[in-house]
């Protein structure tokens, strides 16, 4: 458990206004992100003499290598692949690497792919995947890809659509790293009838005192990945201690949350982000303009925890267990 959080720590430095209403923007993003995959092309071809080159943050994480899987059997034309999962980086190695294949893209899976390409690869194409909180890193012109993060409206709607008993949610953020993201989330939240109760840190042993004035305001808390606050394994084990001493339910992204006490995580779907991507690789490569040169990710995958659901003592909507892709009991 330690291990496959520390390795994602790593990786970073809601009364219902008109229920019916709601219920009927939910089915709706339901359907959209049910159907919408289906219409993105399952394999594209690179034209004959392209090159594509794909930078692996670390193919020991099992979606990452999830990721690059399907990421193969999407493409044509793999030229190089490079793995940064080792305690070894030769900068050097992998520069050269680069200049000898002379790649038409270079696909980054993970924050720190695309780090180190955006550091090496000059003005090459890189489209990328699986980055938390994207926007924290830099970009240019050649940039492009999913990000890794849903829409703050979807989340939501999706969370009131579960919780319907809870209208206060809380967030940890920093200002120099989400405040635009949280300012948008709490415009978000009053479509739905949610209340965004936030407090900011400028640092991680900030948390505990920031808890203690917030957790009594709110229904639960929404872990974002925010690298002030998600910044090593023993503060976001004492995050979920605290949030569980004070009965508050955590609302979050990542699926490795699970084994610390997560309720509900909603995070884009893995298989339909690399097919999203793989369109840009392909447009990319055959000269097709990309209108939006970082997308939103069009698939959701849902888990709830059945044991803190009953721990807490949870009003659940039976109804929204339909829109779940694993339950943890």
């Amino acid at each position: 458990m330690n291990g496959s959080f520390k390795k994602i720590a790593n990786g970073l430095r809601t009364n219902i206004l008109c229920k019916r209403g709601i219920y009927c923007s939910v089915l709706l993003m339901l359907f959209i992100y049910t159907f919408l995959p289906f219409f993105v092309s399952n394999t594209l071809h690179a034209r004959e003499g392209k090159g594509i080159i794909i930078l692996n943050s670390d193919m020991s994480i099992y979606k990452y290598s999830l990721a690059q899987s399907e990421l193969k059997s999407k493409i044509t034309n793999l030229k190089g692949e490079i793995d940064l999962g080792s305690k070894w980086i030769d900068e050097k190695k992998i520069k050269k690497t680069i200049f000898e294949i002379n790649p038409d893209v270079i696909y980054c899976i993970g924050s720190k792919a695309y780090q180190m390409a955006y550091k090496l690869a000059g003005e090459k194409n890189i489209v990328f995947s699986l980055v938390i909180n994207w926007r924290r890193h830099p970009i240019n012109k050649s940039t492009y890809g999913v990000s890794n993060e849903l829409l703050q409206g979807i989340q939501l709607m999706m969370y009131r659509y579960f919780f319907q008993d809870l209208s206060k949610i809380g967030i940890l953020y920093s200002d120099t790293y989400n405040k635009e993201w949280f300012d948008d989330a709490v415009e978000s939240a009053k479509d739905v009838g949610i209340s965004i109760i936030g407090k900011s840190i400028s640092k991680p042993e900030k948390i505990n005192s920031a808890l203690n004035k917030l957790l009594p305001k709110v229904d639960a808390l929404w872990l974002i990945p925010d690298p002030i606050v998600i910044s090593d394994i023993e503060s976001v084990n004492k995050l979920f201690i605290q949030c569980q001493a004070a009965g508050k339910p955590i609302y979050t992204y990542e699926k490795a949350f699970a084994d610390l006490g997560a309720t509900l995580i909603m995070s884009a779907d893995i298989t339909t982000t690399i097919r999203q991507s793989a369109g840009m690789v392909s447009s990319i490569i055959e000269g097709r303009k990309i209108e939006e040169k970082v997308q939103n990710p069009a698939g959701s995958y849902i888990i709830l925890n059945m044991k803190k659901v009953e721990e807490y003592g949870l009003n659940l909507n039976i109804d929204a267990l339909d829109s779940v892709n694993e339950i943890v009991r």
